[in-house]
């Protein structure tokens, strides 16, 4: 516990105030705790926490009038603001990978258009023949083919075999 003389003291060290009668005046206005004493000699006797509370407040004080900024609300201000700064980034980084997730889907989407524009897949398209060609010369055209997928020519057995069914169906 501390006197009123100690804590003048102290405050006169910290450039705060090197008058007993102020510090006497800030115990009364309630701005530093103090309990009174029964001796005649020691009026009041303040802890030392109560003491440093009291000084930070009046440092804060001070830096307020000399920048002219409330630093418990230029604190909180900054506080808010590094918040807003990490929610951006995440929103930042949902959009890339929402922008990814559409480009994705307009290439498949692009290769399903190109997909569904080409035309159907029949015999004519398949031999190689015009969308007119009669019936004769499809199957004239399947003989040539499957001659030359014959595995006794050198060809493809399973080749063979699917064409080799295509050409039944012809019939």
């Amino acid at each position: 516990m501390l006197n009123v003389k100690e804590v003048t003291e102290q405050l006169k060290s910290e450039g705060i105030t090197d008058s007993e009668n102020t510090v006497i005046r800030w115990i009364l206005e309630g701005k530093i705790k103090a309990k009174r004493t029964k001796h005649l000699n020691i009026d009041y006797l303040i802890t030392p926490s109560d003491l440093a509370v009291f000084i930070l407040e009046k440092k804060i004080e001070e830096k307020s009038k000399h920048f002219g900024v409330d630093f418990l609300q230029w604190e909180k201000t900054f506080h808010d603001n590094q918040k807003l700064k990490e929610e951006i980034e995440e929103l930042k980084t949902s959009i890339r990978i929402e922008q990814a997730k559409v480009r994705s889907l307009k290439r498949m989407l692009q290769a399903e258009y190109a997909l569904a524009d080409s035309n159907p897949l029949t015999y004519n398209s398949l031999l190689g023949l015009d969308a007119a060609a009669d019936q004769e010369l499809i199957k004239k055209e399947f003989k040539k083919l499957l001659k030359a997928l014959h595995p006794d020519r050198g060809g493809d057995e399973r080749l063979f075999k699917v064409f080799y069914e295509h050409y039944k169906m012809t019939n």
